[in-house]
């Protein structure tokens, strides 16, 4: 589907008795969906813009008028056009659309935005000029007589000592800079920290930042690369007045949180599982010591333990319950068998934990076999049983059980986003 985005410009919709860029684009590309960007100052024109859009003949478009409506203070600062225009076209691209841009109409701060934008961004775009009907410019210069030019003068209000100064100092001294810079910020907020540790390492980014800035910028970036490439402890969590178990739990959980936001899926069902079954194995052994030991580094039930025959009963019983009845002699549950999430549920029902723990288990267990689909079988993963609310719900429930079993401050949660606004408000200077 073709998507026209637009300013709304002064001399839209019709200039000179000939269409003015936003009429003469619609007419010519007939976009089945156009999105208009008013200003303070264009609203007045909503009404005449829609009425020239519906006079083309046999043409009827969808006319979005988008809800950021840009402030009359700010159309001509580059910066703020940039990030208000970035966030306009991200949000009506798609993979199915076709993007086509406006760079006649606006101020020209909103069309060098669209034109950067169009340049550095991957869209499916076409990015449209439209040129006057008399191929020059809107307005003609026209000499001025003798008179009118000291008119001009002597009507100059700027020209007194006490003139108001309106100049504005653009803070990006490089253009180039500023764009690395703003596609850093984007990448930052993806969480898609190897990429922005690929490009802050190049010798070319040295003049992005000062010295001491650039490497506080490398530093938080191999931090958390480091969290994602090798499972370490991220340092800031390392500070944090916790057992060396519940760091690790709490870096872990981050890290599946960082995961769900970047949409991978099946590393948020693989080390879900793994999450759990870890925390649950730290509890069991720290209220029931001994119960648990390990062969080959598995977990197993320690027959030696006073409580072993009891839950070994328990767990058969269990375990016949789920045979089928028509599959003949029903299996005995194995009592060399390495310990898992279900087990370890099973175990904490024995012992009967509270049942809203237990109950944050089920959220596990449906999601176990898929798990195991996607990280044994190689399967694809089946988005009516995975979706972006169960995952959430997973996400939930996982801390929901680490602050159940650990001494967990909510404010350790905030770490990832404390350091990505340092290294925004580094990349904002």
């Amino acid at each position: 589907m073709k998507v026209f985005i637009s300013a709304v410009g002064t001399t839209d919709p019709i200039s000179n008795n000939r269409d003015a860029a936003l009429l003469h684009i619609a007419r010519t590309y007939r976009p089945e969906q156009i999105v208009l960007v008013y200003s303070e100052e264009m609203l007045i024109k909503r009404d005449l813009i829609e009425k020239a859009l519906l006079s083309i003949e046999d043409y009827h478009p969808e006319v979005i008028i988008e809800s950021i409506v840009l402030k009359n203070t700010e159309v001509y600062l580059f910066d703020r056009m940039y990030e208000v225009m970035g966030q306009i076209i991200e949000k009506y691209s798609g993979a199915e659309h076709q993007l086509i841009l406006n760079l006649s109409s606006g101020t020209p701060q909103i069309i060098s935005a669209l034109f950067a934008l169009n340049r550095i961004n991957d869209y499916n775009t076409q990015a449209i000029q439209v040129a006057t009907p008399n191929k020059s410019a809107n307005r003609k210069y026209v000499p001025l007589s003798s008179e009118d030019e000291q008119r001009l003068f002597d009507e100059n209000e700027d020209n007194q000592k006490d003139y108001e100064d309106r100049t504005i100092k653009d803070e990006a001294e490089k253009f180039n800079q500023s764009l690395i810079k703003r596609y850093l910020r984007s990448l930052i907020e993806s969480y898609d920290y190897l990429a922005v540790e690929k490009i802050v390492i190049r010798r070319d980014s040295k003049g992005l930042l000062s010295n001491k800035q650039l490497a506080r910028l490398r530093i938080i970036l191999t931090d958390l690369v480091n969290v994602f490439k090798k499972q370490e402890v991220l340092s800031e969590i390392q500070k944090y007045p916790l057992s060396e178990v519940e760091k690790k739990a709490l870096n872990y959980f981050l890290m599946i949180e960082i995961l769900n936001k970047r949409g991978q899926v099946a590393d948020v069902l693989i080390k879900s599982k793994s999450l759990v079954e870890f925390i649950l194995e730290d509890r069991i052994k720290s209220n029931h010591p001994n119960l648990i030991t390990y062969k080959n580094k598995l977990p197993k039930l320690n027959k030696e333990h006073p409580d072993f025959k009891k839950i070994i009963g328990y767990l058969d019983s269990d375990y016949k319950k789920s045979q089928n009845e028509n599959e003949g002699k029903k299996e005995d549950f194995s009592p060399t068998t390495t310990l898992n999430l279900i087990i370890y549920t099973k175990i904490l029902e024995y012992y009967k934990y509270s049942p809203e723990l237990i109950k944050s288990l089920s959220v596990f267990i449906p999601l176990n076999h898929e798990r195991n689909k996607v990280a044994h079988g190689l399967s694809e993963i089946d988005s009516k049983l995975v979706n972006s609310k169960k995952l959430q719900q997973t996400i939930d429930t996982l801390r929901f059980i680490l602050q159940d079993t650990f001494e967990i401050d909510d404010s350790y949660f905030s770490c990832y986003q404390t350091l990505n606004n340092e290294m925004l408000d580094l990349l904002r200077q």
